[in-house]
């Protein structure tokens, strides 16, 4: 009959395994949602910037 210890001393690597993958998987999806927003973001700024930039141009032209 195995122990209790010797269980899990036999699955830890298989669980440690897991729990990095897992964490890899999470960074990945974190820094490709992160990417999407910061896009986004940038878009909008250049949208609003590009929009004041006009507005001056227009109030110089007269």
């Amino acid at each position: 009959m195995t122990t209790f210890r010797d269980r899990v001393n036999s699955h830890l690597p298989i669980v440690l395994q897991l729990i990095s993958t897992v964490s890899l998987a999470v960074i990945a999806l974190t820094a490709l949602c992160g990417s999407q927003s910061l896009k986004k973001l940038a878009d909008s700024h250049t949208v609003s910037t590009e929009g004041q930039n006009s507005m001056i141009h227009s109030k110089h032209k007269h």
